[in-house]
Parts: C-alpha cells; structure tokens; sequence
C-alpha cells in the first residue's frame, strides 16, 4: 500500500524582480533555446523598424505567421523601442544612414525644431506638411539607417539570445545535461 508523501516539496516561488521574470522566460521548458532566440531577435528587430506605427502589427503578424514563438518574450524585446528609447534609436538609424551614404556633416539633427511637433503634426494637413519639411534633410538617412539596424538585430539577437538562453540553461538545468542515474540501473564502473 502506497503512502502520501509526508513532506511533500514546497512549491517553487514565482521569479522575483525583472530579472527572475525575464530570466523565467527565457527558460521557458517547452521551447528550445532556438525558439527562445528566434522570438527575441523577431521582437528586437521589429523595435529598430524605422516605419512607426508599424510595430505592434508587426508583433500580431509574427505572432499569427510562427506559432512557436515565444510571444511575451517577442513583445519585451519589440518595447525595447519605447517613449524613452524613440529619441536615441532614432538618433543612432540617422548617424548610420549618414554614415553609408558618406555625408559626415549634413542631416545634423540639432537644427531640428522638436517642440514644433505635436499632435496637430499628425492630425491637420498643413502640420503634416510642416513636420515633413523639416524633417526632410534627416529622412532619408534615417530610413536607410533603420532599416540597416532592423537586419543587424536579427543575427546579433539571435546569437546574443542563443548564448544567453543556452548558459541559463546549463547553470539552472545542470540535470539536462548530466543527468542522474535511475534507481534500478546498475553502478557504473567509473
């Protein structure tokens, strides 16, 4: 006759801080470090596509496209590019677009006026127009710019991922890979 477990294991705690959460993710059990990696790059080069407003259809469309994705961790990697992080990465598209077509002293985004855009740019026809004047001479390098950030995030998350992803692995799931022996096999004779 079988007994119930007089002291049964207590239950594992929930991941604690941002990094247990994100940490808990990346360990997801039932996808593989490739899968894990694939969702990260996805979201991270989503986050530097220089077509705003285009991000989270984006999001929906990788997520309905690839189903074995690791979706909260997609979506983490795509608000890489947030309120606070639009500025810098915009900055940094148009520094690279400026660089690969050789122009080393124009498109300086200092002589952009940022407290002329506001919600009329995007909502009257003549604030349109206004903000695509003046953003005009830093256009085309940023698009070019974006676009090369968006291709370089995909191998540089994918194997930066990968590495993470297999290295948390191994120190968290050190049974995976040395596993132990079943009651009933013999002893080795090591």
């Amino acid at each position: 006759m079988t007994t119930p477990l007089e002291n049964p294991s207590p239950a594992v705690p929930a991941p604690s801080g941002l990094w247990g959460r994100l940490k808990a993710h990346i360990l997801h059990p039932e996808l593989s470090p490739e899968q894990v990696a694939w969702s990260f790059a996805l979201g991270l080069s989503i986050a530097w596509n220089p077509l705003l407003g285009l991000h989270t259809a984006l999001m929906f469309a990788f997520c309905l496209i690839f189903r074995r994705l690791h979706r909260p961790l997609l979506i983490m990697a795509m608000l890489v590019n947030n309120p606070w992080t639009l500025v810098p990465m915009a900055t940094a598209s148009v520094w690279i677009g400026n660089l690969v077509r050789g122009r080393f002293d124009s498109g300086n985004l200092a002589r952009i006026e940022w407290h002329q855009i506001g919600w009329r740019s995007f909502v009257t026809w003549s604030g349109f127009e206004a903000m695509t004047t003046m953003l005009r001479p830093v256009l085309k390098s940023y698009l070019i710019g974006g676009t090369l950030c968006t291709l370089l995030a995909l191998p540089v998350g994918y194997f930066f991922m990968l590495w993470l992803a297999r290295r948390l692995r191994r120190i968290h799931w050190p049974h995976l890979h040395h596993p132990l022996p079943h009651p009933h096999d013999p002893p080795s004779g090591d």
